[in-house]
């Protein structure tokens, strides 16, 4: 009996880690580039045989939980600022970061007061040469990421993609890095004064999340019944029959 509480108890900590990834995606359903988090359940599920030969248990020792990102795109909305760019298909834009090369799908950028192109946070967006600075008018920005200032083009942005499934890590700011593939040329259409929203669903996330504290509940009942059992048990173990 006691492996088949060890069982119900790894069984509600996994549903209590999905509750948190859940609550994560909800608070970031506005936030302009998120990509959604989901718990991926991998492993063997060993049948363990019961004493008494009733039934058997199962063993989740060699369960384990993984995070996984869902990279797929997100609405891609009308914004009319010059600095908002979205893209359009698979790539990232390219960002210095203090910690190294980031990338992101968030183009909420700007214009710092030397005139470089950032990101919201502050953090330089890459050109194919480099830190792309912008002086002297009100850029355009073409489809395939050429920035045009008074008809001339002063840089081009840096999109990156990588083979799938990615391989990427969040690394804060609603940024990734990617240690682990090469980088590859984008297809990917840029969109100038359009943001790609959050492609996580409020009603979607919000079903999962009843689906998943309905789990943690049955744990919950089933922890109880094991300690009613061992309380019914103990009490019978100091009789004497007569």
């Amino acid at each position: 009996m006691i492996p088949g509480l060890y069982t119900t108890v790894a069984g509600m900590m996994n549903q209590q880690t999905m509750l948190e990834v859940i609550t994560n995606n909800l608070a970031n359903v506005n936030t302009v580039g998120y990509k959604r988090d989901d718990l991926n359940f991998s492993g063997t599920f060993n049948l363990l045989p019961d004493p008494t030969g009733s039934y058997s248990l199962l063993n989740l020792d060699n369960v384990s939980s993984k995070f996984l990102t869902d990279f797929s795109s997100g609405e891609i909305k009308l914004t009319d600022n010059t600095f908002d760019l979205a893209l359009n298909g698979d790539g990232f834009f390219v960002i210095q970061h203090k910690d190294g090369i980031r990338y992101t799908r968030s183009g909420n950028f700007t214009l710092d007061n030397n005139g470089r192109l950032v990101t919201a946070d502050g953090y330089p967006v890459l050109g194919t040469n480099g830190i792309i600075q912008i002086q002297g008018g009100v850029p355009e920005i073409d489809n395939s990421g050429q920035v045009i200032v008074n008809g001339t083009v002063v840089a081009k942005l840096k999109i990156a993609d990588f083979q799938k499934p990615y391989q990427m890590d969040k690394a804060g700011y609603n940024m990734f890095s990617n240690s682990s593939q090469a980088e590859q040329n984008s297809s990917a259409q840029v969109k100038q004064g359009y943001l790609e929203m959050s492609n996580a669903n409020p009603v979607y996330e919000m079903v999962k999340m009843i689906e998943t504290m309905r789990i943690y509940e049955s744990y919950q009942k089933t922890i109880q019944l094991f300690n009613d059992t061992l309380e019914k048990a103990n009490g019978e173990l100091g009789k004497v029959s007569a």
